[in-house]
């Protein structure tokens, strides 16, 4: 799994004023298993955040494979 893959397959919210697609703009995380996601239009730059669960095992999945924890030899 690429890192690339965990951004593209969050969707995207709608603007509430101009019905235009947001672009997610910065995720930020909380605390253990929450998230903050910053949503910015792009026509009429308002700006939405919204909290939302993450499951640790795919957030830290990453960090985990690329890391040097090793097998014992």
């Amino acid at each position: 799994m690429s890192a690339l893959s965990d951004f593209t397959s969050i969707p995207r919210a709608y603007c509430p004023n101009c019905r235009s697609e947001m672009m997610l703009s910065r995720i930020l995380p909380t605390r253990t298993a929450l998230d903050l996601r910053t949503f910015e239009c792009g026509k009429c730059a308002h700006v939405e955040k919204i909290i939302v669960e993450v499951d640790p095992i795919k957030s830290h999945a990453l960090g985990w494979l690329l890391g040097e924890l090793r097998p014992p030899d």
